[in-house]
């Protein structure tokens, strides 16, 4: 699981450059991240939100990109 939240890492720090690696990678955290407040919420574990501010910032990580690509 390590290395794949560095690999989403690397695609957003590429994704500077080039927004669709950033937004593929984008997506993939979010996904990463979603699975990991399910996984907390399933287990009865209350520190979720680190995980669910983390998902927040990816999802804003995905929209921004775009947004300023249309405009």
């Amino acid at each position: 699981l390590g290395y794949i939240e560095i690999a989403g890492a690397l695609g957003l720090l590429v994704g500077l450059f080039w927004w669709p690696i950033g937004v593929a990678a984008a997506i993939g955290v979010i996904l990463y991240f979603v699975g990991a407040v399910v996984a907390h919420i399933r287990v009865n574990d209350k520190e979720l939100a680190p995980a669910a501010l983390l998902a927040l910032v990816a999802v804003a990580a995905f929209v921004l990109p775009i947004l300023t690509a249309y405009r």
